[in-house]
Parts: structure tokens; sequence; C-alpha cells
């Protein structure tokens, strides 16, 4: 009876909507002699790719460079480098957080910010 309640109602919200939503959120905490703590969300609907990563400050540099490597120099704006494309897309990281938010639109803009999304992942430890 649950499982039947839990169908019809994920295929109504999904009528109603109109789309689809994949989203998954990670959490690791490791340690023996170093901790390490890293918590990465993603959101990708048919409208809006986001991500979210909190990790362990010394990776930070390493996971600036990733998004360097793809978007160029950042702007500064306080503690927060930013990038920016167009209204499309915004990218901010500071020491231990990174996040990206990117309204679809390009195809081929859609796939270098998920990619940029699975290296910082990959960098700071998620996979």
């Amino acid at each position: 009876m649950k499982k039947t309640l839990f169908i019809a109602i994920t295929l109504t919200a999904l009528a109603c909507n109109g789309q689809t939503a994949k989203s998954h959120a990670v959490a690791k905490s490791s340690g023996s002699t170093t901790h390490s703590n890293v918590s990465v969300s993603v959101s990708d609907s048919n409208e809006v790719y986001s991500y979210s990563a909190i990790f362990d400050k010394p990776k930070s540099k390493a996971a600036i460079n990733e998004i360097e490597k793809a978007f160029g120099k950042p702007m500064t704006e306080g503690k927060n480098y930013v990038w920016r494309e167009g209204e499309s897309l915004e990218i901010k990281a500071r020491e231990g957080k990174i996040s990206i938010e990117f309204e679809k639109g390009s195809t081929k803009l859609y796939d270098k910010v998920k990619e940029l999304g699975e290296s910082i992942s990959a960098v700071v430890g998620e996979k």
C-alpha cells in the first residue's frame, strides 16, 4: 500500500511539474590520525544544475585550480572567488566551500559545468 501511494504521489508530482530532477548528497567522515570531512550535494533538474561542496580547507587550492582550468581567473568579492558566465552561471569558492548555480540553456556549457562538478568532487575526496 505504501509503495503504491509513493508511486502515485511521485507520478502526480511529475505530471504537475512536467520535469524530472536528480539529486544526491554525500557526506564522508574518516579519521585515523587525520580527519577528513566532505559533503557534496548535486541537484540536476530540467532547468537548473546546482552543486555545493564543503570540504577540508587544505584542499581549497586544488579545487579552485580545477575551476580556473575551466573558466579562467576569478573575480574576488570579499572572501569569495567568483566566476560568472552571463546570467546563467555563477560559481563561488572560498576556503573549504564551493557552490555552482547554472540555469540550463546551453548544452555545451552544461556539459562543461557538470564535468567541473565531477572533477571538484574527485579533488576534494568525495569519490
